[in-house]
């Protein structure tokens, strides 16, 4: 999700305004919440201004015609929120009962110790309809995968609920193609065959940092590369990684779009919507907020979702961008704030949050032909969290990681590094950002 970028997205689908406050209970319930001690007048939510936040608040004033209990939501832009819920957190404040989080931010949270664990304090159990994958990836420490030097004495525990069930996934022309691709050789073949002037055979998210790091790491994965191995070594030197990163800023190259360089998701949406590109990756607001937009796309029921081709590895592996709701530890309303979650959580509340926009982790859910009509890629969905998918490396040195690994795609796709210089020079630096945070050497 949690740019289009999902972080521009966010941005240029914002919903303005600060404070959403309760209507009428006409609008009243799907389902009960769990009783409430010591139940207060309103639950404070900091959330992500924009697409992933404008289901939660249409559903919001359902909760409060059960139960009487408001729900703002005090909205933020992405780079905002962030910034707001650390300061918040260091001063253990109680100005939110709720916060939204992109799943990259868990490492940094759970570092700090910034949220009350539902399980231990709030009974949370999982729930066999949503995949476990859901749960861990608000799991902290992280339950697979390296752990970072200072966190592996630590007891786990669930600390964020995914309310934003977003998985990066594929898309292409199936009014063109014959079958499905199943994997990135079958990519290259059908981008070959269906390049032509004014019509890109695959459109490469290639800007920068972000954009150039979430389209390339399933590629990277998949070709059995990574950033770091179960012990923290960097591995975007080997040569998994080097070819994957060939593979993408090389051969899938002769047939993208000029200066890929450049583009984000907002422009290869527009790309794809106007009936100019064959495939690229895609996230689920994009599909239903462009891809799929009545009124604007060109190719609404011509493209098809599947979940990522496999790569040499033999697997095809997407990449997380769950948004999730935690609770804060300063807030003074826990028990009524996870109350609200799992009022959430529940199948029929979950299904009014669905036919207001929001992207579900319920498998029933995902599988609904009648949902699957307003909504082509809950299946692909469904199949790429069952998969599982691939999270970004569970630390808090993230954010500089990616830094130097998107910008290192980005150079390899403008040309002025070669994908093998490109990822040597990343690993380098990678590798120095690491050691000087205490990680192995």
């Amino acid at each position: 999700m949690q740019r289009i970028t999902r972080r521009e997205f966010v941005k240029r689908t914002a919903v303005t305004g600060a404070a959403f406050t309760s209507i009428p209970a006409i609008l009243a319930a799907c389902g009960t919440g769990t009783s409430t001690s010591n139940k207060p007048s309103k639950l404070t939510v900091a959330a992500v201004q924009g697409a992933e936040d404008g289901p939660l608040k249409k559903v919001g004033p359902m909760y409060t015609a059960k139960t009487g209990i408001t729900i703002e939501i005090v909205e933020f832009p992405y780079d905002t929120l962030f910034s707001k819920l650390v300061t918040t957190f260091q001063a253990n404040g109680s100005s939110y009962d709720l916060c939204m989080m992109d799943d990259p931010w868990m490492p940094k949270f759970g570092t700090m110790g910034a949220l009350q664990p539902l399980d231990s304090n709030f009974g949370f159990t999982r729930d066999s309809d949503i995949p476990s994958i859901v749960y861990d990836v608000g799991t902290w420490p992280p339950p697979s995968g390296p752990v970072p030097p200072t966190e592996q004495s630590k007891a786990k525990h669930l600390y964020g609920i995914t309310i934003v069930g977003n998985v990066e996934m594929f898309m292409y022309r199936k009014d063109l193609a014959t079958a499905a691709p199943t994997s990135w050789d079958d990519v290259k073949a059908n981008a070959a065959r269906f390049n032509k002037a004014n019509f890109y055979g695959y459109v490469i998210r290639g800007k920068a940092t972000n954009p150039a790091s979430s389209d390339s790491l399933p590629i990277l994965w998949s070709f059995g590369g990574d950033v770091f191995d179960t012990n923290w070594k960097v591995k975007l030197d080997s040569t998994e990684s080097i070819d994957a990163i060939t593979f993408l800023t090389k051969t899938l190259k002769q047939y993208a779009e000029p200066s890929a360089d450049n583009i984000d998701a907002a422009d290869r949406d527009r790309l794809i919507a106007i009936g100019q590109a064959f495939q690229s990756t895609t996230w689920p607001a994009e599909v239903t907020g462009v891809v799929e937009a009545q009124g604007s796309s060109q190719v609404i029921g011509k493209m098809a979702y599947i979940p990522i081709p496999q790569g040499p590895s033999g697997k095809g592996i997407g990449m997380m961008g769950n948004w999730l709701l935690g609770i804060p530890k300063g807030s003074h309303n826990g028990s009524a704030a996870a109350d609200f979650i799992k009022w959430m959580l529940q199948a029929d509340n979950m299904k009014t949050y669905v036919q207001n926009g929001g992207i579900p982790t319920r498998t029933s859910l995902l599988n609904d032909a009648t949902l699957g009509q307003t909504n082509p890629y809950f299946p692909a969905l469904a199949k790429s969290l069952a998969a599982p998918p691939n999270w970004r490396p569970r630390t808090d040195q993230w954010n500089a990681v990616e830094t130097i690994y998107g910008t290192a795609v980005n150079q390899a796709i403008a040309g002025l590094k070669t994908p093998k210089d490109a990822m040597m020079s990343a690993a380098a630096q990678i590798r120095t950002t690491m050691q000087g945070a205490g990680y192995p050497s």
